[in-house]
């Protein structure tokens, strides 16, 4: 995990800058600090058996597309096409990439398990759902409806029927295990939310 960060990490921090600013708009909720966090995550749920060079890039290109306005809900796709671009003009490891490739394209809730094919792929997608959860999950609720101009209501009914689900599908046992009392915190925080404004 070390080699890979000392090799891409400052790397791939630039090149997401470079595609954060020439996006048309940067969503808030999916800014560098989720990168980080995601990447965090990623540290956290893996074992030494993961190729580490593909899970650092995987995280810090997965919601590229997310910036775009035809990224708004399912944007992995997307995502995985600017990506492509970056890792071709990093000298990316080129037997790496479709991995990569996979990793980012279907980190969206949307897709089937059967699509995420490799290791990689599940942790990015349990790492990405992690940031859900928690107190920084209520805030990034919080702001993406409101940026999609939802009222308090609607995301209070939102969050409430996607925690659950975003909970129960995530991959892998150990981001069960890390992920319980976050989930519990956010699912009480908006019932009780919900309660107060009843």
């Amino acid at each position: 995990m070390k080699q890979a960060e000392a090799k891409w990490l400052k790397i791939l921090e630039e090149e997401l800058k470079k595609e954060m600013d020439k996006a048309p708009s940067v969503v808030s909720s999916h800014d560098f600090g989720h990168i980080i966090r995601v990447w965090k995550y990623v540290k956290q749920i893996s074992d030494t058996n993961v190729d580490w060079e593909v899970l650092i890039a995987a995280t810090y290109l997965h919601d590229i597309g997310r910036h775009y306005p035809e990224g708004v809900r399912e944007h992995g796709p997307l995502s995985a096409v600017h990506a492509k671009k970056v890792l071709e003009r990093i000298n990316f490891p080129e037997d790496k990439r479709e991995n990569v490739l996979i990793s980012i394209s279907f980190h969206d809730a949307t897709f089937p398990p059967e699509k995420r094919t490799t290791m990689e792929s599940k942790i990015v997608y349990d790492a990405d759902k992690l940031d859900v959860f928690g107190a920084i999950g209520v805030s990034r609720y919080l702001i993406f409806n409101a940026l999609r101009d939802k009222t308090l209501k609607e995301t209070i009914d939102y969050a409430l029927e996607d925690l659950p689900l975003r909970f129960s599908q995530l991959e892998l046992d150990k981001t069960k295990e890390v992920a319980e009392s976050s989930y519990e915190y956010t699912l009480n925080y908006f019932k009780k939310l919900k309660q107060e404004t009843e």
